[in-house]
């Protein structure tokens, strides 16, 4: 349940809402531009949108997003431009450059937003930075309780699928997971095992009390 829009002059409006999504909520007043509230309530109109609604997205993406995304040095570009760039690569290209970024670039950017690099934070990047945010690619994801399934859609050709594919495994192969990918010229979709595989399991620690048992010559090591 949204609270009414209260304007203490015509350029200055306090939103406020309950618990919306069980996120939980409180109320504040801003003074705007004229310019701005008009077209906010314009849009609000238009989008039969309450404004605080409008006014809370906008404000959540400056804070996710486009302050970070400022300081970490990404750009914004056309899905146009990003199609015709791809497709001035070969393939391997395509592939190589996902590898290096995955390898390189992927750990950063996921421990830049979310501070541990995980693959639940992986995930969490992918969905929300790179896809709601970045508006990259459109993306689904599920879980069976064994595997992720994580879907890609970015209408960018063949190459681009080619790219993605190749940088989402070498993240997940950072994070000792096995992954597999399905391609086709729009789509990506990669299966993600939930647990590490077993060349990279963590090695085992001593324990820090030795059993005596019969005829044991050498430390036992446990868990």
């Amino acid at each position: 349940m949204v609270a009414r829009s209260r304007a203490k002059s015509s350029n200055t409006i306090t939103f406020g809402a309950t618990s919306q999504k069980g996120r939980p909520s409180q109320i504040h007043s801003f003074r705007l531009d004229r310019d701005t509230t008009e077209n906010l309530r314009a849009l609000s109109e238009k989008e039969r949108v309450n404004v605080n609604v409008l006014a809370n997205k906008a404000l959540r993406r400056y804070v996710e997003y486009d302050v970070l995304a400022d300081r970490f040095g990404l750009i914004t570009i056309s899905k146009g431009l990003l199609k015709a760039l791809f497709a001035l690569t070969t393939e391997e290209q395509a592939r190589e450059l996902g590898r290096k970024s995955g390898h390189e670039a992927g750990p950063a950017f996921v421990t830049f937003w979310y501070k541990k690099f995980d693959l639940e934070n992986t995930i969490k990047a992918i969905g929300k930075v790179t896809s709601e945010y970045g508006r990259n690619f459109s993306f689904d994801s599920s879980f069976d309780g064994k595997t992720h399934v994580l879907v890609m859609r970015h209408e960018s050709g063949k190459n681009a699928s080619a790219y993605y594919a190749e940088s989402l495994k070498a993240i997940f192969a950072l994070l000792g997971l096995d992954s597999r990918m399905e391609e086709n010229e729009d789509q990506v979709t990669a299966y993600v095992d939930a647990l590490p595989s077993r060349g990279f399991l963590p090695p085992l620690k001593p324990s820090t009390t030795i059993p005596k048992l019969p005829m044991l010559t050498t430390p036992q090591v446990t868990k």
